[in-house]
């Protein structure tokens, strides 16, 4: 038992020095059935950072095989880690492999949360699983725990506007971001999203200030550029929306969209004709 700790802690001091490879051999060499959750749980660490995510995942579900006796770790809080850590790779390996893996994620979370419940991210993160498999309502009681939880949460406010867009709900998308923004108020993805839901919604006044804060942050945004040539288009400022057009289009030389073209091209003859 004692030089197994001993083996345990040297691949524990390894790993934490991010000597990953030197730091697997021991775990793989632990032999004592009251260190194989611990052994499997730190290999699938070890192959995670590796960049193994799948083979990480393996290790992990062997521990589902275990008989909990005898294991010298305090059961619960060592399953809480482990389903936390199952799922968020479940959900990088989703986005690479099948939608499937979104389904496992979700048990993970909850079991993690049938432990310990108290955690936003872990809410977050189901959340995020329930968004991906297009379960919205699933999605919205998860980020709504999340935000009672820690109602200073921006990830939780963001990724619950995605679900009320992909709901049409852009009310709420909108409130959501502008409550994330709070935090983030340098964020140009929190910005460019405002911009787009105002301006999809009418608001191009709103829908300008935001594009305006972005561009003071970066001038250069290809985002922000195209966006506000659309904007200053529908509200018939032509000369100004062709400045921002000519910025976007030295930035992104290749855009093809016809539908957005098709208002390029006529932004460009309105302006055309005016000094013929």
């Amino acid at each position: 038992m004692d030089s197994e700790q001993k083996t345990f802690e040297k691949g524990l001091s390894l790993y934490s020095k991010r000597k990953y490879q030197e730091s697997l051999k021991f775990f793989e060499s632990l032999t004592d059935p009251s260190f194989e959750m611990m052994k499997f749980y730190h290999i699938g660490l070890v192959k995670i950072q590796m960049g193994q995510l799948e083979e990480g995942l393996k290790e992990y579900r062997k521990i589902h095989e275990i008989n909990r006796i005898n294991q010298g770790v305090e059961y619960d809080k060592f399953m809480y880690s482990l389903y936390i850590n199952m799922g968020s790779t479940l959900q990088v390996l989703a986005k690479k492999k099948g939608k499937e893996l979104y389904n496992e994620a979700i048990s993970c979370y909850n079991y993690a949360l049938q432990i310990e419940n108290h955690d936003a991210r872990v809410w977050n993160n189901l959340g995020n699983a329930y968004l991906e498999c297009e379960k919205y309502l699933d999605a919205i009681k998860s980020f709504h725990k999340a935000i009672e939880l820690d109602d200073e949460y921006p990830e939780a406010h963001y990724s619950i506007s995605l679900v009320y867009e992909s709901m049409s709900q852009y009310k709420s998308a909108i409130e959501h971001l502008e409550t994330a923004l709070r935090w983030k108020s340098q964020n140009k993805i929190i910005l460019n999203r405002l911009a787009g839901l105002c301006f999809g919604t009418g608001d191009f006044t709103k829908a300008k200030n935001y594009l305006e804060q972005v561009l003071l942050i970066d001038s250069k945004d290809p985002t922000a550029n195209k966006n506000m040539t659309l904007v200053l288009y529908n509200m018939k400022k032509y000369e100004e929306a062709y400045q921002f057009y000519k910025i976007f289009i030295d930035l992104d030389p290749d855009f093809r969209d016809p539908e957005v073209e098709g208002i390029f091209n006529d932004l460009k003859n309105r302006v055309n004709k005016k000094y013929q």
